[in-house]
């Protein structure tokens, strides 16, 4: 037989005999339990709107920007350091100084 006469064969055997019973309390459960999974989604989807967008990114270069100002802040006082050492001993060569040249 071929496919097209099978399926004419077919669906007209199915409407001769009629509907199964079981199958079309099946057939209304299942479009029940898909108008409520719909529900369910349209409900999901308004949520998603609602939630905020990922800052998952801004954190990470916030992090980045921090590490980077504390090297700065480290590296800086470290100079400070070096400077206030610096000072004490121009500080200590002026005072020879003044001893050495005192002015009348």
């Amino acid at each position: 037989m071929s496919r097209p006469l099978a399926v004419a064969g077919l669906g007209l055997l199915l409407c001769a005999c009629g509907e199964d019973p079981e199958l079309v309390r099946k057939r209304d459960q299942q479009r029940a339990e898909i108008s409520k999974l719909e529900g369910e989604l349209a409900v999901l989807q308004e949520r998603l709107k609602d939630v905020p967008p990922d800052q998952s990114k801004d954190l990470a270069k916030l992090k980045a920007d921090s590490e980077a100002n504390r090297d700065e802040i480290a590296k800086l006082e470290a100079e400070v350091a070096g400077l206030e050492k610096e000072k004490a001993n121009l500080e200590k060569e002026f005072a020879a100084y003044q001893r050495k040249y005192v002015v009348r």
